[in-house]
């Protein structure tokens, strides 16, 4: 939905820059024709060439009439009404919060009609994609020479620390309200809550499936009591946590509703939450792109009116907030770019990074994608004072390099600089996706060759979508001199909503797997890692056990006996950088 509604402002802020008869190429259509054509389109499943051109041909119209935004905002409204994409309200607010961000950025970029549904269509128009834009970063020279794995088997101590990510809480769910929207006609982009078309009687007997108290397992982010149900569990089973990371997104999915205000309490009270329960506890967090306002709106400092469309705001509530875990110095880096350096143990670094500045709904980057507010040269300049000290390093950040929601100029300058410092980053750790899975680097981005590092990608807290909540505790070889402060294991937990709203009882988390016992890994080092790959990729049991796993045992269906779908998985597993499955998984 979110990209029809750029496919749709992006021609008209046109209006704004090149006179109307130069874009007016086609021939034009009355708005009900336009209405007629999509609707058809829409019904008969074909989103396609006809429905992305007929929506240029319309917002041509009314940029030929030289019509106020606020009509071609009408327009937008009711197209999205007309294909049931989204409730009345959804559609309406959806372009209400993203109509003045997506018209600033386009007067200052060059694509036009054609070359837009070229973007977003197969075989439509004259594709030029800015989603794979790529720029160049110099990465020092100089690397040292390659040191195997670090081998430990007996560590001198251990630490146990607790990665929660995607925690999605949503204060406006409604127990008894549709927890399965998405099978309506009318598509919600959230679910269990209350909609003026959906009724709003939990009692109405169109509801089939209700939502229970504790959450539910469908298109549904997770009620407060859950969330704070899921801290008070934590603490009181884990006394041993040395530190906490926390990989962002604590907004819920209602992202046509976001505003400053309602994101700053959220902050707020999502942090005290986590004081109250683990007090003396450090807690290392890192930004999410659903804290943006609009959603991933973080433009960086040399953008035009930063003054006011940048997101100081919300980078200094998030400093004021994580003030109390982190240095006066990393503040400054939270207030600067929301990325920042911080020590939990003697020898070890741990860097936040900002990776919002990647991601391809962060529209202000269209504008100039090149290393936004310096952020990897930073991150280059950490490592090798890290390097020169013979500190090891720790990443934790939201986005993975390797899903396409990263632009593809980031992901590759990226991943250069962990294969660059492949001695100096002891471990990696994501969420974003909301599934558990990895991602292995390749020596030259070959897949064939020698495995240099990878990452975790830990399953979310929330139930979004169609997942039991998640939480992963790493066991990790630290807390001493000389320590490696690699992963020795990492236990997953999760729970049963369905279970827990039948008892009427708070959910019960348990060890859902431990990796290395469950996947038969001697350590784990990247060689171990890419080992599992290609035994996932022949071995039936092993893959129906890792699919099971992804999904927190909530999904089934017969991905291990279909070739493609089966390929899919394997090949999002070796693909750390975005936009090149080709090249990563060629061979299988």
């Amino acid at each position: 939905f979110l990209l029809l509604v750029a496919l749709c402002l992006i021609p008209t802020s046109y209006s704004h820059a090149i006179p109307a008869s130069k874009i007016a190429k086609t021939p034009l259509i009355t708005r009900a024709e336009a209405m007629n054509t999509m609707r058809n389109a829409m019904k008969n499943d074909k989103i396609n060439c006809v429905v992305c051109s007929t929506i240029v041909q319309g917002l041509n119209q009314l940029i030929s009439e030289e019509e106020e935004e606020e009509k071609i905002d009408d327009f937008l409204k009711k197209t999205c009404v007309t294909l049931d994409l989204a409730q009345t309200e959804v559609c309406n607010d959806m372009v209400d919060e993203y109509a003045n961000e997506l018209y600033f950025v386009v007067e200052r970029v060059i694509f036009t009609p054609d070359e837009l549904c070229g973007i977003f269509v197969d075989d439509c128009g004259i594709p030029v994609n800015p989603l794979k834009v790529l720029w160049n970063l110099t990465i020092p020279g100089g690397k040292p020479a390659v040191k195997p794995w670090p081998t430990v088997k007996a560590p001198k101590k251990t630490q146990r620390v607790l990665h929660l990510s995607d925690i999605h809480v949503d204060r406006e769910y409604v127990e008894g309200s549709e927890a399965d929207c998405k099978g309506d006609q009318v598509i919600s982009t959230l679910c269990c809550r209350v909609y003026p078309e959906m009724g709003t009687s939990q009692n109405n007997t169109a509801i089939k499936s209700p939502a229970g108290k504790w959450g539910a397992v469908y298109g549904c982010d997770l009620p407060f009591r859950t969330f704070d149900a899921a801290m008070r569990h934590i603490s009181e089973t884990h006394k041993d946590l040395d530190y906490i990371m926390i990989t962002g997104d604590l907004e819920a999915h209602d992202i046509w509703d976001y505003t400053k205000e309602k994101t700053t309490a959220n902050i707020a009270n999502i942090t005290q939450v986590l004081f109250n329960y683990f007090p003396k506890t450090p807690i290392y967090e890192s930004i999410g792109n659903h804290e943006g306002v609009p959603m991933d709106a973080m433009a960086p400092h040399n953008m035009d009116e930063y003054d006011t469309r940048g997101p100081t705001w919300l980078y200094n509530t998030l400093a004021d907030e994580w003030s109390r875990w982190i240095s006066p110095e990393a503040v400054k880096g939270v207030q600067y770019r929301a990325s920042y350096v911080e020590y939990p143990s003697p020898g070890l670094k741990l860097i936040s990074i900002n990776t919002i500045y990647c991601s391809k709904n962060n529209f202000y980057l269209f504008i100039n994608q090149t290393d936004p507010d310096g952020t990897l040269s930073w991150l280059i300049s950490e490592l090798l004072d890290s390097e020169t000290k013979g500190e090891k390093v720790h990443i934790i950040s939201h986005i993975p390099a390797g899903d396409d929601y990263c632009l593809k100029g980031w992901a590759h300058n990226f991943y250069d600089i962990v294969n660059r410092f492949e001695n100096t980053i002891a471990g990696q750790f994501y969420g974003h996706t909301h599934d558990d899975h990895f991602e292995v680097y390749y020596e030259d981005s070959n897949p064939a060759g020698r495995p240099t590092h990878f990452n975790f990608i830990t399953p979310s807290l929330t139930s979004y979508s169609f997942h039991n909540p998640a939480y992963r505790i790493y066991t990790i070889d630290g807390g001493y001199e000389g320590a490696t402060y690699t992963v020795i294991d990492a236990e997953t937990y999760t729970t049963d909503l369905n279970e827990a709203n039948a008892k009427d009882q708070e959910p019960q988390f348990f060890l859902e797997y431990s990796t290395r016992d469950e996947y038969g890994l001697p350590d784990l080092s990247p060689s171990s890692w890419a080992g599992l790959i290609d035994r996932l990729a022949v071995d039936d049991d092993l893959f129906t056990k890792f699919h099971r796993f992804y999904f927190r045992s909530t999904h089934e269906d017969n991905c291990v006996n279909d070739p493609a779908c089966r390929k899919k998985f394997v090949c999002g597993l070796k693909a750390a950088k975005s936009y090149e499955e080709d090249n990563f998984c060629a061979g299988l």
